[in-house]
């Protein structure tokens, strides 16, 4: 559930992580920084623990001249860190709770101090679903989130693009996978599953949305139970068009009715089909449009889906299949150990 993390701690003791960690001195471009002088800090960085890059937890040391105070920062995958893989697992809460002690006992605290010390400024949740009988085509199907831009470059990622938080839908298996040959039962994977990956980045925990439940590290895990709903939310908040599904209702042989906007609702649903739907959201955010435009951003897509014979209630079952995994995260036992 919980992926990349970014922890602060101010008026740090460096005095064990000084000795027991290799640091080098680094210039730092980072946004939590540029309100501070620069040239009366020093920055040193190192590694939480020896493995690799890819796994590993990066911390940065930061002196301050004028105050004679240290601030630690801790950055990187704690679910990568923690099982040392790159899988499709998510922790559980106690996993989470593991993961957590283990890193204070790196820094040098005593069990359970490190919850208190630190708070979290950046915060990405996340769940993988494993679902069947599906493509990446899926994902072009997830159109619009709020005025949110949508980024496609990407053909196995949609992104939407807030400045504090980002929502971030991609293939798991071809992440993992990276750019090494497909070999056959890569390819036979590919073809019968999707390992569909879906993320709330959250690039500043500060912001209203988020401060309350996950801004200091012992509210993240006291505030754990609603991580699930947190996914649900976003994610069923996206708007979804089915445009995979083939079949259609108006034969295009047959000239349609002029009668009850029917004829032009054919019109408006023939330019999606042309264009695309992607450019045609496109074209309609640029037009100037009276108030409540979210409603007639609504009728607009029910056009198109007028006119469209769904094969399956997709998002439905990526909904359900995403309950039912978190529901297997969330036993009773695990809600009994939080609330204690």
């Amino acid at each position: 559930m919980i992926d990349k993390i970014k922890l602060m701690a101010e008026n740090f003791n460096p005095e064990f992580i000084e000795e027991n960690f290799r640091w080098r001195e680094v210039e730092i471009d980072d946004e939590e920084f540029t309100e501070l002088d620069i040239k009366s800090n020093k920055y040193l960085q190192a590694n939480i623990t020896k493995k690799s890059r890819m796994f590993s937890l990066r911390m940065l040391l930061t002196e301050n001249f004028k105050t004679g105070t240290y601030s630690l920062s801790i950055n990187g995958s704690i679910r990568k860190w923690y099982f040392n893989k790159n899988s499709r697992k998510d922790l559980n809460y106690y996993e989470f709770i593991d993961c957590i002690e283990i890193l204070g006992c790196k820094l040098g605290l005593k069990k359970g101090k490190i919850w208190k010390m630190f708070k979290v400024t950046q915060l990405e949740i996340g769940i993988t679903l494993l679902l069947k009988s599906f493509t990446n085509d899926i994902l072009d199907c997830f159109v619009k989130y709020r005025n949110a831009k949508r980024d496609d470059k990407n053909v196995t990622s949609i992104y939407f693009e807030f400045i504090n938080y980002n929502l971030v839908i991609y293939d798991k298996y071809l992440e993992i996978l990276g750019k090494k040959e497909l070999t056959d039962l890569d390819k036979n994977i590919i073809s019968k599953y999707l390992m569909l990956r879906f993320e709330i980045d959250i690039n500043k925990v500060s912001i209203p949305n988020f401060k309350m439940k996950y801004h200091k590290l012992t509210s993240l895990k006291s505030n754990w139970n609603n991580l699930p709903n947190e996914l649900y939310k976003y994610l069923n908040a996206i708007k979804f068009v089915d445009t995979i599904s083939k079949k259609e209702v108006i034969n295009k042989n047959n000239k349609p009715k002029i009668s009850n906007n029917i004829f032009l609702r054919w019109v408006v649903y023939s330019y999606m089909k042309t264009n695309g739907i992607h450019k045609t959201i496109i074209d309609f955010n640029e037009m100037v449009l009276p108030n409540n435009k979210s409603k007639y951003f609504v009728d607009l897509m029910n056009v198109y889906k007028s006119n469209i014979i769904s094969e399956k209630d997709y998002k439905a079952i990526i909904l359900c299949e995403l309950k039912k995994k978190t529901d297997r995260l969330y036993n009773k036992g695990n809600i009994r150990y939080i609330n204690t």
